[in-house]
């Protein structure tokens, strides 16, 4: 897919770990601060999926390697995560372009005029 190529590694959520009530690990997810909800909703599918792909099917194995981290939901935020240039305008959260300074906004180079259709 174009669009998870130009967001690269810089789209996706980071996180922080903790230990929950009965002594197992627990990770929470932090958004990029630039990230709209749409293409975090769009990039959440995206996990769904692998997740549910190596999961083992009829004739198949399971695929090898460790199981991807169990993350629970947070309304942490990394306002420190820099964001990706040269993506369509509906993929950076609005209140975010409105804190750019011009020449932010100018090396962004958002795709004004092209929304990506999630």
């Amino acid at each position: 897919n174009d669009l998870m190529q130009l967001v690269g590694s810089q789209g996706v959520s980071s996180d922080e770990s903790d230990t929950g009530l009965e002594g197992h690990k627990v990770y929470r997810k932090i958004s990029p601060a630039w990230r709209s909800e749409e293409l975090a909703d769009f990039m959440h599918s995206i996990d769904s999926l692998i997740i549910s792909n190596r999961r083992p099917r009829v004739g198949h194995r399971s695929i090898r390697g460790q199981e991807p981290r169990r993350r629970i939901p947070s309304s942490l935020v990394n306002e420190d995560a820099v964001a990706p240039p040269g993506l369509p305008l509906n993929c950076y959260k609005d209140s975010w372009l409105a804190c750019l300074l011009p020449s932010e906004r100018k090396k962004l180079d958002a795709r004004a005029n092209k929304r990506y259709n999630f």
